[in-house]
């Protein structure tokens, strides 16, 4: 009896418990599959024709018992077998030689004897049992319980896993020679795919991994998040479960609801990315709640990033939102408008000691220098109206530095016009589009802070504000 041909035997007998089909598959170079040789059929049927030739090529191999060295066809292909790429202890488990060599049986069968132990060995390895994740649509983590082991193929077992709530899902597992498990689970609302790689550390009561699956109340929108693979039932009041795998911990495919072939791309970055903070400042006051009551260095920062979130939930819905830090919003704002380049500034100021044109700061100095440019090096027409109490002007040096750099320069007395507008302190631009906003001081808001606005009705309120303080204003020209 021929080497090769025992050896095509074993692997039919061994490997594939004499199922031709699968030993067809694992033995069938794809890239000599040429669906124009067939007319007439569809892809599908073709392939089925391309298939069952192959099948009966690879059934002689079976049938020619004086079949002693490999064909040149399976020299030629094998790098393409799937069988090639079958691993024994992170190496191929046949190589080209394996196949050409003679007197090598029973080398070669132990070798096809020790995959299957190990794989059988896989199959049968139960320690794993509890799989937990947490679930965004109870806002709790959930755990299912591994109750049946059944023989799958191959390297798979089908499982049946308990949720906590008594009902019953079907899933499976599979464990690779490098130490990876793979799950599958089916939930409720979609199956949930599982990867974890096992250390081996006996210490260790789980090991966490990787799951992908869909949003509970949207199976649209992929996600993916940690779980964990536990040996015992936790005890979820006394572990950390809840701080490794909290909510923050999830991603989700939000972009899977956008048409990214539109001529617009409508996703709002903000939006996406709001909600992630707002999830993290939930994690952190639960954090709070359980070890950091007593330590103020954490109490602030946590309360720190609570304002964060704050504003950036005001973004995502482009709501107005608060300015603390004056001088460096209004950084910013010189820097946008030079950004934007030939376009007009409109500044209602109301003017006292603290100003960024008197005051000799270093930071007020660099403001000013920056303010005093726009029009040289972005040119940036700025419309200026000075707002004072009465009887008060502005010095004539500043009043020449001002004009000197081409900013149309206006006063007027507060008493004139604080009754009728709702600031004396505010700037805006006026494009007519996205970038259009006010930065004002409203005077009947009791929180002294500045407000930043993009709304449309607001924004035009304050600008018809600007045309009564400019008209009761008077033009200052160089003496």
């Amino acid at each position: 009896m021929g080497d090769f041909h025992q050896k095509m035997r074993l692997i039919h007998e061994k490997l594939f418990d004499r199922d031709t089909d699968k030993y067809t598959q694992a033995l069938i170079d794809n890239r000599k599959f040429d669906p124009t040789r067939y007319e007439g059929k569809s892809e599908a049927e073709c392939y089925q024709k391309f298939f069952l030739n192959r099948k009966t090529l690879v059934s002689r191999w079976l049938s020619l018992e004086s079949l002693d060295r490999c064909t040149p066809d399976f020299k030629k292909s094998f790098d393409h077998y799937a069988i090639s790429t079958y691993q024994l202890k992170g190496r191929p488990l046949f190589t080209l030689e394996d196949f050409c060599t003679t007197g090598n049986m029973e080398a070669f069968e132990d070798k096809i004897d020790l995959f299957l132990a190990r794989r059988n060995r896989a199959q049968v390895r139960t320690e794993y049992r509890y799989l937990y994740f947490f679930c965004e649509a109870e806002s709790r983590i959930l755990c299912y319980a591994i109750t049946q082991w059944h023989k799958g193929e191959g390297g798979e077992s089908r499982l049946t896993f308990e949720e906590d709530t008594g009902a019953h899902h079907a899933g499976a597992i599979s464990f690779s020679d490098e130490g990876n498990i793979f799950v599958w689970v089916d939930l409720p609302w979609s199956r949930l795919y599982c990867l974890f790689h096992d250390t081996n550390d006996r210490s260790l009561p789980y090991i966490i991994g990787t799951g992908m699956g869909y949003l509970p109340h949207d199976n649209k929108v992929p996600r993916a998040q940690k779980i964990l693979f536990a040996k015992e039932r936790l005890n979820e009041e006394e572990s950390d479960l809840l701080f490794i795998l909290n909510e923050t911990e999830v991603i989700a495919a939000v972009e899977n609801r956008q048409n990214l072939h539109a001529s617009t791309f409508t996703l709002s970055h903000f939006f996406k990315y709001a909600n992630r903070l707002k999830q993290y400042g939930v994690f952190f006051q639960k954090l709070l709640f359980r070890y950091y009551q007593d330590q103020f260095y954490y109490r602030l920062a946590f309360r720190e990033f609570h304002a964060i979130t704050h504003l950036f939930s005001h973004i995502a819905k482009k709501e107005t939102y608060f300015i603390y830090d004056y001088n460096r919003a209004l950084l910013e704002l010189i820097e946008t408008v030079a950004t934007i380049g030939h376009t007009s500034l409109y500044m209602v100021m109301a003017f006292n000691p603290k100003s960024f044109l008197v005051a000799l700061s270093q930071q007020n100095l660099e403001l000013k220098s920056r303010f005093l440019s726009l029009y040289s090096r972005a040119g940036v027409e700025i419309e200026l109206v000075v707002v004072h109490e009465a009887g008060v002007s502005l010095a004539s040096d500043l009043v020449h530095e001002l004009l000197d750099h081409h900013v149309r320069l206006y006063e007027v007395s507060r008493e004139a016009i604080v009754h009728e507008v709702n600031s004396v302190d505010f700037i805006f631009i006026d494009l007519g589009d996205a970038r259009d906003f006010v930065l004002a001081d409203p005077i009947r808001d009791s929180k002294e802070v500045y407000k930043l606005f993009t709304n449309e009705v607001i924004m035009d309120e304050y600008k018809s504000d600007y045309q009564k303080i400019l008209y009761q204003s008077t033009p200052r020209l160089a003496p």
